[in-house]
């Protein structure tokens, strides 16, 4: 993996090479960003950071639970966005709708998942999810006939 654009600290990364420091499999997290390809995180429990290069790790898709100060969900209801503000162990606190400079209110994580997404996190697909030939031919702009599909 290259490193990312968007970088910001607490991050969450899964090793896919391992070495001495880091556990192949372990998800550990952005401790500070130097602007380099080999920026310090910390280990899972945080005993210790260690730099390791991008090339050795993959994203870990985060959820509206894995939301950070600074990050912005989005009500599934009436699509505002709102910033997490502040976190605590089962609870973050908002700001308001669509400002960011005044608070909300707290929100215990059952509530985010409920009520709530990540804004830019990947697009959970159901795995009963059925789409026809037409939906997935406009999905991608192409004509019905000329569309192929490989099983893998």
């Amino acid at each position: 993996m290259q490193r990312p654009n968007n970088l910001k600290v607490g991050d969450q990364f899964r090793v896919i090479e391992e070495n001495s420091e880091f556990d192949l499999g372990e998800i550990i997290t952005l401790e500070s960003d130097d602007g380099s390809n080999y920026p310090f995180f910390w280990k899972k429990d945080k005993s210790d950071f260690w730099s390791i290069f991008f090339s050795d790790l993959e994203p870990v898709a985060k959820t509206v639970r894995d939301a950070q100060v600074g990050d912005v969900v989005v009500g599934k209801t009436n699509g505002s966005e709102y910033m997490v503000l502040e976190r605590w162990q089962n609870t973050v606190k908002f700001s308001q709708r669509n400002n960011f400079k005044k608070s909300l209110g707290n929100y215990h994580f059952d509530e985010l998942e409920k009520n709530y997404t990540l804004k830019d996190a990947p697009e959970v697909v159901d795995d009963k999810t059925i789409l026809t030939m037409n939906e997935i031919a406009e999905k991608f702009g192409i004509e019905v006939s000329t569309l192929k599909i490989a099983k893998d």
